[in-house]
Parts: structure tokens; C-alpha cells; sequence
């Protein structure tokens, strides 16, 4: 059972762990301009190929976001109840314990579990969860809502996009399928070698707070899979989504949560620490998921 989870996670962790080798020695990946590259070319990309290879119907994709955001709706009330229950910090702690890193870490994991067929519905779900950094995550830490934001989120213009094409029946010709599989192919290795990145240069500070950092470092993905399940169930979701939701929704604290906490001046120490004391729980949890779900 252990060998069929850590044998598909292997290339994962290696690719991740090379991230981590570079930035450490060399300054390959310390232009900012490759994750810009990746969110804005290469994660479109993959999901308009990937909806449309996949033959999805109108009515499955929208089930689908309907049911991620049900799920961080029902998360992030959860959260925000545990929070003030403990006196902790609602705009410090609502978003980063709401949001998953669905994307450079979530994505891989499914596809190296799951196959290509699960490929569709996680980009999908990452999708909704990157909305979600640039709306409640920019709101909660900022104060304020900025439209604007998700006016320029190239995965949530991506996903207009497949709608239109799947909903008007749009047949793209072979030579534009084969290009935004070549731009998607792209984005999988980028993103674990940007997670290797910024796990190897997260500096974490002076902190006497462990014992509560790692109860939301276990609450994190253990909350996530049982509202997943529950989700998966109130909407009767097929075992490869439903597979995928849970999965995702299992995955630690995601690296955006420290980028906006840097920039809104939130406990940027707090956050980096999540994030590195979230990722074992999380593996954990999936490895449990694996077992009961995918090698029964």
C-alpha cells in the first residue's frame, strides 16, 4: 500500500527537492518573471487543453467550481469560528488556513496519483482557489476587496474561456490543440521546481508560538479532506473528482499566503512556518486517501 503512494510522489518530491538544490546554489530560477510565466501562459493553457481533451460538458464544470467553493465557503466559516473561539487573529490566520496550495503542489500530486484524467478537474479546482487567494485572501489581509485583481487572473479568464468553447461546442483545429499542450507542458515542472524554491529560502524567525502553529498545521489539511468528503457526497460526485476534490482540499498552506502576508504586512514568520509544518500532515492525509480510496 505505502509503495503505491510513494512511487508515483517520488518524481515529485525529487523534482521539488532540485527546486530547493538550485536556489540554493545556483540563480536559475530567482527571476520573478517564471512564476508570472507560469500562472499567465502556462496554467491557462493547461487547463483549456485539458477541459477540452477531456470532452467536459457545461453542466459537469460548473458542478465542479460550485462544489470547491462550496467547500472553502464551508472551510473558511469553520475557520473563522475556530478562530475566534482560540482568540487567534482572523485576518491573519483566515485565509492562509483556508487556501491550499492547490497549485504548485496540489496539481502534480493528483496527476502522479490519478493520471491524466484527473488532470482536468484539478486544474479546475486550482483555479477556483487561486480566485480565492485574490479575493478573500487580498481582502481578508488588506481590509479592502480589489476587483481589479481578479479582473487580471489569467486561470479565472481561462476558465470563461473553456466555458464558452465547451458551451458553443467550439472544436479547436489540431495545430492549436498541440500549442496549448506545448505551453501546458510547461507548468508542472515549473511549479515544483518554484516550490522547491521558495521552501528552500523561507526564513523563519524567532517564534515562541510552535505548539500553536502545529495544531493549524495539523488542522489544515485534516479540516480540508473531511469537508471535502462531505462535499463529494452532498453533491454526489463522480470517484475521479470526488477523488480530486479531497485530494486538493488536503494539500498544506499555500506559498501565495506568504507572498500576501509579506505584502500586507501580515505574521510573514507565522505563515512560512505553516507552510513547512502543514507539508508532512498533508502527504499524511493523502497517503491515508491513497490507501482507503485509490489502492482498495
Amino acid at each position: 500500500m505505502l509503495q503505491a503512494f510513494l512511487l508515483p510522489m517520488l518524481p515529485v518530491v525529487l523534482v521539488a527537492a532540485l527546486g530547493a538544490v538550485l536556489s540554493r546554489r545556483t540563480e536559475w530560477l530567482n527571476n520573478p518573471s517564471l512564476g508570472t510565466l507560469v500562472t499567465n501562459i502556462g496554467l491557462p493553457a493547461l487547463l483549456i487543453h485539458s477541459l477540452l481533451k477531456m470532452d467536459v460538458d457545461l453542466a459537469g464544470m460548473g458542478e465542479l467550481l460550485a462544489a470547491m467553493a462550496s467547500a472553502l465557503a464551508l472551510i473558511a466559516m469553520i475557520t473563522w469560528l475556530v478562530l475566534r473561539l482560540t482568540g487567534q487573529s482572523v485576518r491573519d490566520y483566515l485565509a492562509v488556513l483556508t487556501n491550499p496550495n492547490t497549485g504548485n503542489l496540489g496539481i502534480p500530486v493528483v496527476y502522479a496519483l490519478l493520471g491524466e484524467d484527473a488532470l482536468a478537474p484539478a486544474v479546475v479546482i486550482s483555479s477556483v482557489v487561486t480566485i480565492s487567494h485574490f479575493t478573500l485572501g487580498v481582502s481578508v489581509m488588506s481590509g479592502s476587496f480589489k476587483p481589479k485583481e481578479l479582473v487580471k487572473n489569467m486561470p479565472a479568464i481561462a476558465l470563461m474561456v473553456s466555458a464558452l468553447l465547451i458551451g458553443f461546442q467550439v472544436e479547436l483545429p489540431a495545430f492549436a490543440m498541440r500549442t496549448l499542450d506545448l505551453l501546458g507542458g510547461l507548468t508542472l515542472p515549473v511549479m515544483l521546481l518554484l516550490l522547491g524554491r521558495s521552501l528552500g529560502n523561507l526564513k523563519l524567525g524567532h517564534t515562541t508560538r510552535w505548539g500553536r502553529l502545529l495544531a493549524m498545521a495539523i488542522y489544515r489539511p485534516v479540516v480540508g479532506v473531511l469537508v471535502a468528503f462531505l462535499i463529494t457526497r452532498l453533491f454526489a460526485m463522480g470517484e475521479i473528482e470526488g477523488l480530486v476534490l479531497m485530494i486538493q482540499c488536503a494539500m498544506p498552506t499555500a506559498v501565495i499566503s506568504y507572498i500576501l502576508a509579506t505584502r500586507y504586512q501580515g505574521p510573514v514568520d507565522d505563515v512560512a512556518a505553516l507552510i513547512i509544518l502543514s507539508l508532512p500532515f498533508s502527504l499524511i492525509t493523502v497517503a491515508l486517501l491513497n490507501t482507503l480510496f485509490v489502492s482498495a
